[in-house]
């Protein structure tokens, strides 16, 4: 019987190229789109955390400097109270290393206040019930933000926030006797060389948080030189563009000093 021979069909080498650098394409794509959506999620994640951090300070400042004055009698807060020493019953203590400070050794503002009705400060339980509580807001060498409180001579601290960069307060004055709205806003050492503390109604907070350690912007989302932040009127420049800064501020109104212009 004569042989019958059938071709075997196959993939050129043609064929094979073609599909190979299909192929490669195709992984190629999907491989950016999975970079660029890590890149993404990583930079939205240090935005969040530096801005929630922002958000949380805020709150925090709020809940307790709103207190300021709180149960403290007229007599212990009038102008003489700040003419004399500190009398340790004032709303403002004095400034000065253990008080307020314009600018401590970290190149932050020290925040400091007394009250002596209300929830007692800085996470503590209870109520302070008549007893006078100072209470103080400073950045320490960690970046952390703390709230520290002394009542009775005892002394408690608590960490609210890290990554704070910086922090600043101006002090609202009100010299019209017609209204409870700050004239102007300066520093605690204005304030002090003015002797204008019995007419202290606000204080306004200003501050740059940062994403931690751990959630750093993506080499594709940093900016080409370090951010410039305004930070009540105060131009801060970022150490690095590895991590996200955000600035903030807030405006506190102590409602328990409403009036305070007429303690003459």
């Amino acid at each position: 019987m004569p042989l019958s021979h059938q071709k075997q069909a196959g993939f050129s080498i043609i064929s094979l190229m073609i599909a190979s650098a299909i192929g490669l394409f195709l992984i190629g794509g999907a491989g950016k789109v999975y970079v660029d959506s890590k890149n993404a999620f990583s930079a939205r994640s240090a935005i969040a955390s530096a801005t929630e951090k922002a958000r949380f300070v805020i709150q925090d400042l709020r809940r307790t400097l709103i207190m300021a004055g709180r149960g403290i009698p007229q007599k212990d807060d009038d102008i003489a109270a700040y003419v004399n020493a500190d009398n340790d019953m004032r709303t403002f203590p004095a400034v000065g290393t253990d008080g307020i400070l314009n600018t401590d050794a970290n190149g932050s503002s020290v925040i400091a206040m007394r009250y002596a009705d209300g929830p007692a400060p800085c996470g503590q339980a209870g109520t302070l019930d008549g007893a006078f509580s100072t209470v103080r807001f400073y950045r320490d060498n960690e970046g952390i933000l703390i709230c520290e409180t002394t009542t009775a001579g005892a002394t408690v601290s608590q960490p609210l926030a890290s990554d704070i960069v910086v922090m600043r307060a101006l002090y609202g004055i009100n010299l019209d006797e017609d209204d409870n709205t700050a004239d102007q806003y300066l520093t605690a050492d204005e304030v002090e060389d003015a002797g204008l503390w019995n007419f202290v109604i606000a204080i306004r907070i200003g501050f740059v948080t940062s994403s931690s350690d751990t959630e750093l912007l993506p080499a594709v989302y940093r900016p080409a030189a370090p951010d410039e932040l305004d930070i009540l009127g105060m131009t801060y420049t970022a150490p690095d563009t590895t991590h996200f800064y955000q600035s903030a501020s807030t405006t506190i109104s102590l409602r328990n000093r409403n009036g305070v212009v007429q303690r003459q």
